[in-house]
């Protein structure tokens, strides 16, 4: 069986040149702007992670902080592991009372400890944790009473 030969007068149907360069051209910008996401997401994935394990560290040095030893005011620092190291403030803060009480009365003393937390090297990151903690002030006596 024999195929016909094509009529002079119609043209063959296909793809042109400039049609094959123009969805080349779209399917390379779909393509960048893909990993561009990618990646946004991948490091965007890594800073929260690092945030996260920041938040936990420092939780675990909040935690522990005025129930082992009584708080006192200056700055401490120390590391977690070989990423996280932290430093850390305690002051004093004064209360004021807007109904009238005098405060100072109060068998209670109130600190502030800002807690930093630092990771990474290029540049550095760091989170800030701050907190409010009240202490009684005659814990220790309560302690040594209740011991004899």
């Amino acid at each position: 069986m024999r195929m016909p030969a094509p009529r002079p007068g119609r043209r063959q149907r296909g793809f042109t040149l400039i049609e094959v360069m123009a969805a080349f051209a779209v399917f390379a910008l779909l393509f960048g702007v893909t990993l561009q996401i990618l990646s946004t997401s991948m490091s965007n994935t890594r800073r929260s992670g690092d945030l996260t394990m920041a938040a936990l560290w420092a939780q675990s040095v909040l935690d522990v902080t005025g129930v082992e030893n009584m708080i006192e005011p200056g700055r401490s620092n120390g590391r977690f592991d070989d990423r996280f190291s932290w430093s850390m403030e305690v002051s004093e803060e004064q209360m004021i009372d807007e109904r009238g009480l005098d405060a100072l009365d109060l068998p209670i003393a109130l600190y502030r400890i800002v807690l930093t937390v630092e990771w990474g090297e290029n540049p550095p990151r760091s989170a800030v944790f701050e907190t409010l903690r009240a202490v009684d002030i005659n814990w220790e006596q309560r302690q040594l009473a209740g011991g004899q």
